[in-house]
Parts: C-alpha cells; sequence; structure tokens
C-alpha cells in the first residue's frame, strides 16, 4: 500500500499480520531527480521486500542511493541488507547506533517477549541477526547532509530511544522523519539505561519541536499533521508521568513493582515487562537528578527517597 505524503515522499507501508503491533514499522520512500533514499527498511520477509521492491520498479527504477536506518531495533533494519544486495544503496546509520546494530544484546527492541513465548522470541533472533548484516556504509553524525536529486536530507541526532537514534528532515517538503521518537498513535517505549534515557529522550523532542516541520513521518502509525502539537502532547505525557511517579514514592511506595502496579491497576500480564521498564526509566531520569537512589535492578528495584 503506496501514499504520497508529500511532493517527494512515498509511504511504502505494508500491513503485516504477524506483526505483534497494531502498527507494523513505516518506511518512505525519498525521490527527486531519478535518485531515491527509503527512510528505514522494515522487515526482510517476502511479503515487505518484494512490495518495496515492486514500486520501485513502477517508479521508474530511480538509483536507490541510500537505506537511511533511524536505529538498530530490527523492526526498522532487518530489511537492509537485502535491499542493499538488490540495489546497490548504500546503508546509513548514525556513528553512534552502529554498535547496538551489529552486536546485539538480549534486549529485543522496543517491546519485551515473554520467557514462556517461544516461537515470538525466536523469530526476534532471526530479525536481530539480519540486522546485524546490515553493515553501514555510511556513518553520521549530526547535522551532516545527505543529497538525492536536488533535495537535502538533514541528519538530527535525537537520541533517548536508543543512542544513537537518528531523525531526518527532508528542507524542501517540510518533512520530519521522526523514527520512533514519535509514533502516529500512542507514546513511544523508552527503556531504562543502557538501552535508553529518558532525560536524552524529552531532550530530543523538545530539539525536534524547533526544527519547525510542516509534517512529522513516525516510525509506526499514521502520519502527524501537526508535529508542534503532537510533540508537545508526548512531553507533557512524561512530564504527568514523572509527577505520579514522585508523587507515589512520597506516599510511601518503595520498589519498582509497587509503582507499576499503582500506575497500571488492570495491566495485560503481556504488558508487565513493557511498564516496567517505562517506570525505571523514569526512576533512572530522577536518580541522575539527584531526586532518588536506586538498589537492585528490575522490578525488585528498591527505591530511596532523597
Amino acid at each position: 500500500m503506496t501514499e504520497q505524503i508529500s511532493p517527494h515522499v512515498t509511504s511504502l507501508h505494508v500491513p503485516l499480520a504477524w506483526f505483534p503491533q497494531p502498527y507494523p514499522p513505516n518506511v518512505f520512500l525519498v525521490a527527486d531527480g531519478g535518485e531515491a533514499a527509503i527512510i528505514d527498511s522494515g522487515f526482510g520477509d517476502d511479503e515487505s521486500y518484494n512490495k518495496r521492491i515492486e514500486v520501485l520498479t513502477a517508479a521508474g527504477a530511480p538509483k536507490l542511493k541510500y537505506i537511511i536506518i533511524t536505529h538498530h531495533h530490527y523492526d526498522h533494519s532487518s530489511g537492509a541488507h537485502r535491499l542493499r544486495e538488490a540495489t546497490g544503496a548504500q546503508i546509513v546509520l548514525h556513528a553512534d547506533e552502529v554498535d547496538l546494530l551489529l552486536n546485539p544484546k538480549a534486549e529485543t527492541g522496543d517491546f519485551e517477549i515473554p520467557e514462556d513465548q517461544k516461537e515470538a522470541r525466536e523469530m526476534a533472533a532471526k530479525w536481530r541477526a539480519e540486522a546485524a548484516k546490515a553493515t553501514p556504509d555510511v556513518r553520521v553524525r549530526d547535522g551532516d547532509v545527505l543529497r538525492v536529486g536536488g533535495l537535502r536530507l538533514r541528519c538530527i541526532h535525537a537520541p533517548g530511544h536508543t543512542d544513537g537514534h537518528l531523525c531526518v528532515y527532508l528542507e524542501e517538503d517540510g518533512v520530519l522523519f521522526a523514527g520512533d521518537n514519535v509514533l502516529g498513535v500512542g507514546t513511544a517505549a523508552i527503556a531504562p539505561p543502557p538501552h535508553g534515557d529518558m532525560a536524552l529522550y524529552i531532550a530530543s523532542l523538545r530539539m525536534m519541536q524547533d526544527v519547525g516541520a510542516a509534517l512529522l513521518a513516525p516510525g509506526h502509525g499514521p502520519v502527524v499533521k501537526d508535529p508542534v502539537r503532537k510533540i508537545q502532547e508526548l512531553i507533557d505525557h512524561r512530564q504527568q508521568r514523572e509527577d505520579q511517579v514522585v508523587a507515589l514514592i512520597a506516599s510511601g511506595k518503595d520498589t519498582a513493582k509497587s509503582l507499576v502496579k499503582a500506575i497500571y491497576p488492570e495491566l495485560d500480564k503481556r504488558l508487565l515487562l513493557m511498564a516496567t521498564g517505562q517506570v525505571l526509566a523514569h526512576l533512572h531520569k530522577l536518580q541522575a537528578e539527584g531526586k532518588v537512589s536506586l538498589e537492585g535492578s528490575g522490578a525488585e528495584t528498591r527505591i530511596i527517597a532523597r
């Protein structure tokens, strides 16, 4: 399914019935003057790969110069190597994200898979291995500009979701490709250190607001037509959650587990690991600011108010 979202940008969305979340990863094609770039690669399954090659062919087979990966999570990167082999495009990644892509750790991406879901964990391992084949040809840093035809794609280092998370701003169309810093629906998952950083994430959101984009193309979900307001909603949501955490600690809650139970009283157990991660991300931010001390790890993390 394709959709023209701006004069030079086409969404190459592929619905995936097997993907465990409501919105599969977005892939965007930027084209001008017989050249093109893809923002994120999605998965490398046959359905995703074939449909994206079909779109390139239907578009007159523009020279695919770049496959720009916003971050290493396998739902955004595991199709990159296969697309590179077919097109000769260069894979682009922020320099701080390279080791995370090539040396995948136990984390699974935006969501943790419970131990009892063997098949899902095996699939995650497969896609992590595919993503690790996407050795970057170009390593960029904040402010670098990639040219596609007459277009300028400005690289913006926006860490927090991951260390080297990259946003890309298409200056001519006013389109900001947000990766997973902003989702079309809902809020992004921010893991606690070392996989994420809540304070950096909030700072990145403020920086993204300052870009002044007219349109925001998210990593998942529909395009955002009022980027400044959407980003402010995310900043406000995180502040409200932090205020809630602080108030619960003041009331006597002294473990991550007790906070999760209070904040998410009717939580589906399949989301327990994710919810715990969100709470821990806020707790680590508070610890870095000198407001609490933490002992232990995971759900059993003990909180000592200062």
